[in-house]
Parts: structure tokens; sequence; C-alpha cells
């Protein structure tokens, strides 16, 4: 018998399998592919060519779970790349971001974006640290307890958190929301209006 069974061995399965053992929990993962990993699992995709087959950045592994699970002593290391993406185009041109090179490759198909890219990336950054903050905390949950003193704690919490979000300032807090009703590719649009850009 088995307290935890998780369907999928990714990364983050296999974090959330970690974790509940460490708790004491008895965790089997299934995993349907010969290995485990996921999207950050390394592939031959071309022969001779090895990549990482979707996990494109780093940034989203929480250092906290990098700390708690050890990583690096199990030979995780971090490089970083010089160019972060290269975005070949139909027409034959292509958009290169990362390296410093971001805001002269993205005037090459719209000048007004590439004067806003410093704006876009401070908001981005707030609200992204904003997230950051908030995804190791469990969420209140004014419903517990058995009446309005056992909730007390969590209304707090809650309290507490309506703050930290008031510090973003409305339009940031606007932007916070938007990103969790809509997808990346809606957010990018609505944030770099020309076509090429769209197209990229």
């Amino acid at each position: 018998m088995r307290d935890v069974v998780i369907i999928g061995g990714g990364h983050n399965g296999l974090v959330c399998a970690a974790y509940l053992a460490m708790g004491g929990l008895k965790v089997t993962v299934l995993e349907r592919r010969s290995i485990v990993g996921g999207a950050a699992v390394t592939e031959e995709f071309h022969p001779g060519f090895r990549n990482s087959v979707a996990s494109y950045t780093v940034s989203l592994l929480n250092p906290k779970v990098i700390a708690d699970l050890k990583l690096a002593e199990h030979g995780l290391k971090v490089v970083e790349r010089e160019i972060a993406n290269f975005i070949p185009l139909p027409d034959g041109r292509s958009l290169r971001t990362g390296g410093g090179i971001t805001q002269q490759e993205v005037a090459k198909f719209s000048a007004r974006d590439a004067e806003m890219l410093d704006i876009y990336d401070a908001r981005t950054q707030a609200v992204a640290d904003m997230l950051r903050a908030l995804v190791l905390r469990t969420p209140p949950n004014v419903t517990s307890g058995n009446g309005w003193m056992d909730a007390l704690p969590e209304l707090i919490k809650a309290a507490g958190l309506g703050n930290r979000m008031r510090s973003l300032g409305i339009d940031l807090q606007r932007e916070l929301l938007d990103l969790f009703a809509m997808s990346a590719g809606d957010y990018l649009d609505r944030t770099f209006e020309s076509d090429p850009i769209k197209a990229a």
C-alpha cells in the first residue's frame, strides 16, 4: 500500500514526490516513458544535438527547492546561455533575446516596442517578484475551523496578503490579475502590438 500515487514523473511530479517522501509518506510515481524528468530531460533532438526538450529557463526553479532537495549535491549545475532565445521567422529574419541585445533586436521590427522594453521589463519584474514571494505561502482559508475565533488568524493572514498586493499599485495589480486570467500568448499580444512581434 502507498499513501500517495503521482501520475507523471516530470520535474513537478518528482519534486512533489520528494517532499511527500521527506514528510514520511510512502509515494509511488508512475511514468509512461522509459525516463523521468519531463520537460527537464536532455535529449538528442537531431543527431549530434542535445538540449532540454522544454525546460527553457531555470528562473522558475525556486531556490528553496534547490536547497531542500540538495540538487547541487546531486549534480545540478546552472549554465547560463549567452542568448536567451533565437526565433527564426518564415521570411528569413530572426529575433534574438538576452545577452544585452534584446532592445536592438526588437527595434528591427518595431522602434516603438523597443523603446517600451525597459518599462515592460520593470513592470514584469515587479509582478514576478510578488509571485515569487507568494508561491511558497499557504493561501488563507477563512472557512477553516468552527467559528470566527478559528478563522481570525486566517483573516489576519488574508489582510497581510492584501497589504502586500496593495504595494504594487493599481496598475500592477491589474497586470497580476491579467496574468492569472489570460494565456501567455494573449498577454504578449496585448503588450507588443506590432505584427512582426506577434509572428515571432
